[in-house]
């Protein structure tokens, strides 16, 4: 009876133990990374990326978060990019910014330093065989050049509003063609 009971205190404990190192694991994993935000659909209200809000039939709101790792003319980008595709998908041909916002809100974040010291270099050794010696270097346990550290950075929250249409003078002289937008690489081509 005895011998139960201690293998259910021990099974309790192991589950708080478990849930505890899973809160552990989640409270670190939820402190944002001070790097640029790619191109991507925000997961969560909180995440980082891309999410949008209809207003009307033509109508929409898109919001592009990202870290202020980012630089200000990819995030427009972004959120031009997810306005057109949202665009494209409702069967618009053009489409114009009705309204921006930006707002910045400071949020803790970690970022890897990189550490400026010399690497470490291998000790050698002289290892001699029947056709002669040479210098080989031994494997050894080297410190991480790279530390990560807290720091302050902001969250930036661009907002657009956009009309869509298929007829451009509804839209005015700043209207994009969709096809024009999707066209342009969110990436820069390598020359490799």
């Amino acid at each position: 009876m005895n011998n139960k009971k201690n293998m259910k205190k021990s099974r309790l404990m192991l589950a708080c133990v478990g849930a505890a190192f899973s809160l552990a694991i989640v409270g670190c994993s939820s402190t944002p990374v001070a790097a640029p935000t790619p191109y991507k659909s925000a997961s969560t209200k909180a995440a980082y990326g891309y999410s949008s809000e209809k207003i009307s039939e033509n109508e929409y709101k898109v919001l592009f978060k990202a870290t202020d790792k980012t630089p200000a003319d990819k995030v427009q980008q972004y959120a031009l990019y997810r306005a057109a595709e949202i665009a494209q998908k409702q069967g618009f041909t053009y489409l114009v910014i009705v309204k921006t916002n930006v707002d910045k809100k400071p949020v803790i974040a970690r970022e890897v330093m990189a550490n400026k010291e010399e690497p470490v270099a291998f000790q050698t050794d002289r290892q001699c065989t029947m056709s002669g010696c040479d210098e080989v270097a031994q494997p050894m346990a080297v410190p991480s050049s790279n530390d990560v550290v807290k720091t302050q950075i902001n969250d930036i929250y661009f907002t657009i509003d956009v009309m869509m249409a298929n007829d451009k003078t509804r839209l005015g002289k700043n209207s994009f063609t969709v096809l024009e937008v999707l066209s342009e690489p969110l990436e820069p081509k390598n020359g490799n």
